[in-house]
């Protein structure tokens, strides 16, 4: 048996893992069946159906974890993925976490549905004996302060937001104490959404969440084969315009110390996030990150 800590983020948009040596972070999608010409897909065994993990499948926002048909094979395709490759009996010590507004009602619920779990899962031709012998669930953001300490001291006041795959999470610190929170439903997969939208009335096409990610990289809409222009400008500053006003509205966004964004959809949106001065972190896994160092600290190295 060989035993790990590990600090998985399960987001709406990407799936994040953290154990002492090794980081990982994938696609948070599941499709069933496998493309045998896809040599280096992600390709589990779960419940007797084979599942491809990570590529062009199923995306869901559900926001009850346990209910959510994508939680459970993407949470343990993270820790199969950061196992060492010839490990067949694993035992996890594991922190995941909810969004801080879902936290307060939702933690005891999967902390039950994770705890001493026990589960077979058929990988990389062998079947994978998993035991999550104990878990604990942590706000996502709320592990900042465990990151940076220094940041988090008496007299000093924090605005973390996250903005992930389905919600942005806003949390308020005076120093370790968390004063307010908010979950806006405006995350990344929304802001997608709005960009199908536009593109398909403007151009008379139908295109998924892949194919505008792409397009945001080429800068431009492929229609019949041809570059089409599209001002991508307009809608990402829209986007970050409404998310900002709620902030400000919400929160002392102009007198707080730091404002740190964090989470995929703050490297998305990066040209257009407003000036601020923020905590040096890595901004896509910092919630893993945090995970990781709460189960080191609860059962340790």
């Amino acid at each position: 048996m060989t035993n790990y800590i590990m600090g998985i983020d399960v987001g709406y948009s990407h799936t994040k893992g953290v154990t002492q040596r090794k980081k990982d972070i994938f696609r948070s999608t599941v499709k069933e069946g496998v493309i045998d010409l896809n040599t280096n897909s992600t390709v589990i065994e779960y419940e007797g159906e084979k599942l491809t993990i990570g590529e062009r499948g199923r995306i869901t926002v559900s926001e009850d974890k346990i209910e959510d048909p994508n939680f459970e094979p993407l949470l343990m395709t993270s820790i199969l993925r950061l196992i060492n490759r010839g490990d067949t009996d694993i035992s996890v010590d594991l922190v995941t976490g909810l969004p801080i507004a879902w936290y307060p009602k939702q933690k005891d619920k999967l902390r039950e549905f994770l705890n001493n779990k026990k589960i077979t899962i058929g990988y990389k031709g062998k079947d994978r004996n998993i035991h999550i012998k104990n878990c604990i669930i942590f706000p996502q953001s709320a592990g900042m302060a465990l990151i940076s300490p220094n940041d988090f001291q008496e007299g000093k006041t924090n605005i973390i937001i996250d903005i992930g795959g389905l919600t942005v999470d806003v949390s308020y610190y005076d120093g370790r104490k968390l004063v307010k929170y908010e979950s806006y439903q405006l995350g990344m997969l929304k802001f997608y959404g709005k960009l199908r939208g536009a593109i398909n009335a403007q151009f008379n096409v139908e295109v998924d969440d892949l194919d505008v990610e792409r397009f945001i990289e080429e800068g431009t809409v492929t229609v019949a084969q041809q570059p089409q222009q599209f001002n991508f400008d307009k809608h990402f500053t829209a986007h970050m315009d409404e998310i900002m006003t709620r902030i400000k509205t919400d929160f002392p966004y102009n007198t707080v110390h730091k404002v740190t964004f964090v989470g995929g959809g703050s490297i998305r949106f990066e040209d257009y996030l407003p000036p601020h001065n923020s905590i040096k972190c890595d901004q896509i896994k910092s919630n893993a990150d945090a995970f990781y160092n709460v189960g080191v600290q609860k059962f340790g190295k």
